[in-house]
């Protein structure tokens, strides 16, 4: 019922679960690992209190043949957490020991899987990115943040900045406050500012603070220039097109600026 494998998914799944055993103050947790016994020969249920419906599940192993085409106990859903390269050396990683919660079904038939699959897969709402980036930039502090993400770090900067055009008018995720007219996503405009980053020469050099500065100057020219669609709600400027072809602009218009003042 599993989609097909992605190497990559796989990978980042493996690299999460290996740093709760290099890092293991910091906190992870595995999402719920779906099991089902296609043969419910190879399990046992002895009940410990029928009453209130709790069981013993003994997985008879010596029963398991790994050679049959349909699996006896089938990966309803968590296929990529489980994968380690089985079979294919070039993806082949050292196992790891890590606690994964599971729930297991017993003599579900393939199309129900198939509907668990799609009912888990299908149903889920995705998280706000924008919330997601504010909380990275929460978690990991403005000092450390500067280094492993200076575009995240700028983008804080400049919603917090009362000099900056961005100040009171980007949302971080979260609920929204009634009254505040909130028009732009955190996560966009820390994307264009990694475009600025990525594209210019002259700042590559540059401390994370000099940067800052400059791509504020950048957005306090653009937003002075262009008054009227800043204050539109409805602007194109400040959609997420507007702000990565803008935030591309910037390196460019950065980079000139630095080789006239040379």
């Amino acid at each position: 019922m599993q989609r097909d494998l992605s190497e990559p998914h796989s990978r980042d799944a493996y690299r999460y679960a290996e740093g709760a055993e290099k890092v293991p103050d910091h906190i992870r947790a595995w999402s719920e690992v779906l099991l089902n016994v296609r043969d419910p020969s190879v399990v046992k249920l002895s009940s410990l209190d029928e009453e209130h419906g709790v069981f013993e599940l003994e997985i008879r192993e010596e029963l398991i043949n790994k050679s049959l085409a349909r699996p006896q106990i089938s990966r309803t859903d968590g296929n990529h957490r489980l994968n380690f390269g089985e079979g294919d050396p070039k993806y082949e990683w050292p196992p790891l020991t890590v606690s994964t919660p599971f729930a297991m079904t017993i003599g579900l038939p393939p199309e129900a899987e198939a509907y668990l699959f799609m009912d888990i897969n299908d149903n889920q709402k995705a998280m706000n990115t924008a919330h997601l980036a504010h909380l990275k930039a929460r978690l990991t502090g403005p000092e450390k943040l500067a280094v492993e993400d200076p575009a995240l770090w700028i983008a804080e900067r400049l919603t917090d900045d009362p000099k900056s055009p961005w100040h009171g008018i980007v949302h971080k995720g979260g609920q929204r406050t009634q009254g505040l007219k909130r028009r732009v996503n955190l996560a966009a405009l820390r994307s264009g500012i990694d475009m600025t980053l990525s594209e210019t020469v002259k700042m590559r050099s540059m401390d994370v603070e000099a940067k800052y500065a400059l791509i504020r100057i950048f957005w306090n020219a653009v937003a002075k220039i262009y008054a009227g669609e800043w204050a539109d709600q409805k602007s194109m400027l400040l959609k997420g097109v507007g702000i990565w072809t803008f935030s591309q602009l910037g390196a460019e218009v950065i980079d000139r600026c630095l080789v006239l003042q040379l």
